[in-house]
This record gives C-alpha cells, structure tokens and sequence, in this order.
C-alpha cells in the first residue's frame, strides 16, 4: 500500500498518459467503462456511471443540489453533473495538483468555473480543503477513489462530516472483495496483492466491511447495486497485458508506474473474471438526529 505522498506523485506523473492511452480523454475519466444497455462508444461506456450518479441525486434532491466528489479526478464527473444539474453547485478534492491544474482549466473552458471547482485536498482528513471547512452537501460522490484511502474510516468520517442533514446521501462506486480476505485462496490474494501494489491502492474493503465502517461514521448502507456484469474483460488490449504482466510482476517492476499499472491492471481483469473482485455502487445516508 503506497502512502498519501505516494499516490499523489503516481497521479501527478500519470493522469496525462491515462487520459491520452486509456481512452478517458473523451470522457475526462479514467474509471471503469460500463456496457450499459444502448452504450454505442467507449466514451459513453466511461460516462456511464456519470449518469448513474446523477439519477440517484436527483431522486432525493432534485433542483439545485450541492455535491461533493471525493476523490475527483481531473473533475469529469463534476462536469457531466454541473450539466445534468444546471443550478447545481459542484466541488471535488484530489491528492494530485496536476489534476487540480487540468479540472481548474476544463471546468473555465466550459464556463463552468464558478460553480464547479476542484479542489487540493486529502479525503482523510476532516476538512478535506481549506475552502470546504464549512461545506454541507447534500450527496457525496467517490467513484474509484476508496481503495485509494489508507484509512477507509477517515473517508467515511470525513464524507458524514460534509453532509448536510437531513437527507444527505453518499454514493460511493469502486472495487470491492466480492468475498472477506480470509476466505481468499492464495492465488486469489496474489491477485489482490499484485491489484493492490500495481494501483497504489489501500486496503480493498468488501460491501460488508465497507457498510461496519461507515455505521461507525453514522451512515446507514440502503442500497447495493452490482455493476460487475457491465463490464467488459478480455479486451484485445487486455489480452496483450495478460501476456507480459506475469513477467513484470516477476521481474520486481511493479513500483515503476508504467509497469505496475499494467501489473495492476491484468491482476483486476482476472480476479474480475474468477470472481474475486466485484464492481458496485452502494449507497450510504446519514443516521441519527438532525
């Protein structure tokens, strides 16, 4: 597991390569494609969970809600929900200052720049910026940012603590154990070991551990929703990382990025595959007195 200072520096060195060779240049994502039904390109298939998002907001806040993405990016799901919201008011925190950099300027290249802003922050702490010390949202979103947190209790202490009450909602989409680490052969944590190194990612929760965690931070888990089956694995590109990822993890590489992205990469396609790691969407709401 890489620390905080750590996965700023493989976001400041990488995001640019991901956006340009990860095909999240069209979508300004560099998540999870879902094969929804009716998704045509790649870029939609990145958006997609944009959309999904934005559907659970506005069943509970239609107008003019206030968001939170923790864990932003370069901001494209700030972006696609500024628009689907147009009196929204939009606000993301990213470890990395080059994605700072590259939000700022596309959310002023779409004048949007007053009411959807990026943010230099850590999700851990309890005033993730500055300049969000007295925000109250009324949804939080965390699409792939989690299994980034060395503390998943700071992340969901910290998303209770910027939720407005009552009402307030949290969606968080990530990867998750589809089963508890102890029940896990060995090969299976190579698999989350190798996942885990190559991403520069925390501790991987499961739906159950992820749910303890938040209840300890006053948010109750409502909904589960598995977009695991919307996924595609085997890509041609996939296959050729399937070949030589083997022999990079073997050959000690994953701390060098351009490696371990790849070393990372190919452990999460194939524990997709044997079922040991889910794609989901959960969604949390706040408990106890207003």
């Amino acid at each position: 597991m890489g620390s905080r200072d750590d996965v700023a520096r493989y976001y400041d060195r990488n995001t640019d390569r991901f956006l340009r060779f990860g095909g999240g240049a069209a979508a300004l994502a560099i998540h999870r494609e879902l094969w929804a039904p009716g998704i045509r390109t790649a870029a939609e298939a990145k958006r997609h969970v944009n959309r999904l998002l934005a559907d659970a907001i506005e069943a509970r806040h239609p107008g003019a809600p206030t968001v939170l993405d923790l864990g932003c990016g370069v901001g494209g799901t700030l972006l696609d929900l500024a628009a689907r919201f147009p009196d929204g008011r939009m606000h993301g925190v990213t470890l990395s200052r080059r994605q700072v950099d590259l939000g700022r300027e596309l959310a002023d290249a779409r004048g949007l720049g007053e009411r959807c802003t990026v943010h230099h922050g850590d999700f851990e702490q309890p005033e993730p910026a500055p300049e969000l010390a007295q925000l109250q949202a009324d949804a939080g979103v965390s699409v792939e940012a989690l299994a980034h947190a060395g503390d998943a209790s700071a992340f969901f202490r910290t998303a209770a603590a910027r939720l407005r009450r009552p009402r307030g909602v949290l969606l968080v989409v990530d990867d998750f154990l589809a089963r508890e680490e102890a029940e896990l052969a060995p090969s299976e944590l190579r698999l989350v070991r190798d996942f885990t190194a190559g991403w520069r990612l925390g501790a991987l929760q499961s739906p159950r551990g992820a749910a303890a965690l938040a209840a300890e931070a006053g948010l109750e888990l409502v909904d589960d929703r598995d977009l695991t089956p919307l996924i595609r694995v085997g890509r041609p590109r996939d296959l050729a990382i399937r070949a030589v990822a083997p022999l990079f993890s073997l050959l000690g590489l994953v701390r060098i990025p351009f490696f371990g992205n790849m070393i990372g990469g190919n452990a999460l396609q194939t524990g997709i595959r044997k079922g040991v790691f889910d794609y989901r969407m959960l969604t949390f709401e706040l408990t106890g007195p207003e």
